[in-house]
């Protein structure tokens, strides 16, 4: 019985000891508040809207279109060859390239839904408005319903192709010329208004700096070795 009672008082004093190295732990945090600069410029809501049916009949018209002119130089596709395409279509329009030959896209398709992470995505509103023409001739952004990766790569006869670019000169692809031109608005980046005209207003938004309040642990005490 006298063992019995002698274990319980060493693990009750355990626990006191264990407990009050913790709470001693935690005393020693210090609070501190991080600045967090976000970007106010987000482009989450300049990609233009798209219907439900309007999005489904655009890829179907879409499809047919793989289908028929795969082969062609006027479809690009995949992300990293359609990025390079309109970064240097961007280059040609604002003069920096004198290559007159070169095939602008005009329409920009892209599987929004079935791509990640979204940063993937997020240039892909600014690219298209940098590499337009003027203000009167941009380049539509369409983003496609979900699961449109799938059937457009199988038209394609590639593997997880999201991002497609088309010129406007195919010509088994007017009716969906067309179908976008009437109901698909451009993308508009009011912070880039100044690209077309120099007069334009830019709005200019006040940076989002943020604090965020956080702990740190006590710094140990760094003792010199004896030689």
């Amino acid at each position: 019985m006298g063992k019995a009672k002698k274990t319980g008082t060493t693990a009750k004093t355990s626990s006191k000891a264990t407990s009050s190295s913790i709470k001693a732990q935690e005393a020693k945090k210090k609070q501190i508040f991080k600045p967090i600069l976000d970007n106010p410029y987000t482009q989450s809501n300049i990609w233009p809207f798209i219907e439900p049916q309007l999005g489904l009949d655009i890829v179907d018209l879409l499809e047919v279109t793989l289908k028929t002119g795969k082969d062609t130089s006027d479809i690009v596709h995949g992300f990293n060859s359609t990025v390079g395409r309109l970064e240097k279509q961007a280059a040609h329009n604002r003069g920096m390239h004198k290559n007159k030959s070169i095939a602008q896209i005009k329409y920009l398709f892209v599987c929004k839904f079935d791509m990640s992470p979204p940063i993937l995505t997020s240039i892909f509103p600014v690219l298209s408005f940098t590499s337009s023409k003027n203000a009167e001739d941009r380049v539509k952004l369409v983003q496609l319903p979900r699961g449109s990766m799938e059937r457009l790569s199988k038209a394609l006869g590639v593997e997880h192709c999201g991002v497609i670019g088309l010129t406007g000169e195919i010509n088994q692809a007017k009716p969906l010329y067309g179908m976008i031109n009437a109901n698909v608005r451009d993308v508009e980046v009011p912070w880039l208004n100044g690209l077309f005209e120099k007069n334009a207003k830019v709005p200019f938004s006040v940076p989002n700096i943020k604090q965020i309040a956080t702990t740190v642990g006590a710094k140990k005490s760094s003792k010199k070795k004896e030689k």
